[in-house]
């Protein structure tokens, strides 16, 4: 392991307790609370040499989040606010719609600012309404087989949706065939261009446990890995943050099992 890995490790670490009692306290993550869950269907647009390789590695299903960075959802009105949204994606072996990581599976994260350091700027510059209308990058350097190292992004197509929010014009726009991420990759370095390696279509939205589902840059299972101070500070955090989802999931059936055994002891007393 690098040494700056190694640094920002140590940093995930100091930060992991705030990530935990965030995640726990607002019972849900503490960035991307709340999202939509749709399978997906990778195609390879690319056939030779290393992009080619990546292309036919990713093909075939997956399972796709679509998420707000900071508002709960509250029937909409989180888009009202600056934000930026959000796409995780999950590329699979299987079809089976579940939230369980399986080996082989490759987890990329991306968000709607061009740089880390561009996230305050992207709060203001992001469509809130359309998740089809802003462009999505990963940031962080990967390690890609064949490749080196890499930097990926989506550009979606700008198709023209209708609907009251982005969840009904993405519904929409899926349920006519134009929910189309393109998924690039370039070298990184000065003058490196990007290169399509795959469309993403997705299909329909499914009802999965979005609790127990755990995205991180670290399930690598399709050759691209993480690499990096940034991207080292990311593999504790995003375990306390699934952590504290966990416990408050916990505590709240331990609350509702409480809620019925006080009811039902009222219930007899009233007999």
């Amino acid at each position: 392991m690098r040494i700056r890995e190694v640094i920002g490790r140590v940093i995930g670490g100091a930060l992991s307790p705030l990530v935990l009692g965030g995640s726990f306290l607002r019972a849900a993550r503490l960035f991307h609370p709340d999202g939509v869950v749709y399978c997906a269907g990778v195609k390879a647009l690319a056939v030779e040499g290393e992009v080619g390789a990546l292309a036919q590695r990713l093909a075939g299903p997956a399972l796709v989040r679509l998420s707000g960075g900071m508002w709960r959802w509250r029937g909409g009105k989180g888009e009202r606010r600056p934000d930026v949204l959000g796409i995780s994606m999950r590329f699979r072996a299987s079809e089976e719609i579940t939230p369980l990581v399986s080996p082989g599976d490759q987890d990329l994260l991306f968000v709607s600012a061009r740089r880390f350091a561009l996230l305050p700027v992207a709060l203001f510059t992001t469509n809130r309404r359309d998740f089809l209308a802003n462009d999505y990058y990963a940031q962080l350097p990967f390690d890609v087989a064949g490749l080196g190292r890499a930097e990926f992004r989506l550009i979606p197509m700008r198709a023209a949706t209708v609907g009251q929010n982005r969840r009904e014009r993405l519904e929409c726009a899926a349920a006519a065939g134009l929910a189309l991420l393109r998924l690039e990759v370039r070298r990184r370095g000065l003058r490196k261009r990007w290169m399509a390696v795959a469309d993403v279509v997705l299909y329909e939205a499914v009802d999965v446990d979005q609790k127990a589902l755990h995205f991180s840059p670290f399930h690598a299972g399709r050759g691209i890995v993480p690499r990096g101070l940034l991207q080292a500070t990311r593999r504790p955090t995003y375990a306390a943050g699934y952590l504290g989802r966990l416990l408050a999931r916990t505590r709240g059936r331990g609350a509702a099992r409480g809620a019925r055994r006080a009811g039902g002891a009222g219930g007899a007393r009233g007999q």
